[in-house]
């Protein structure tokens, strides 16, 4: 019976963060709310995390 409240505790903590990254991003507002700029291409430090409306231009937030 311990195995039972072992393995919900275990999936509980597994599936707390999953939504945070099921968040598209796909607008300068959304991208501005996770603290990312819009640029065209991301550089120097800056990865890539969604777009910002159009496929060319990429938000780019701070590693």
């Amino acid at each position: 019976m311990r195995i039972h409240y072992l393995l919900f505790a275990f999936l509980l903590v597994l599936l707390t963060y999953l939504p945070a990254f099921s968040q598209l991003i796909n607008s300068p507002v959304t991208c501005m709310r996770h603290l990312g700029s819009c640029q065209r291409s991301c550089y120097g430090g800056f990865r890539p995390v969604g777009h910002c409306g159009h496929p060319k231009i990429r938000c780019c937030h701070r590693e």
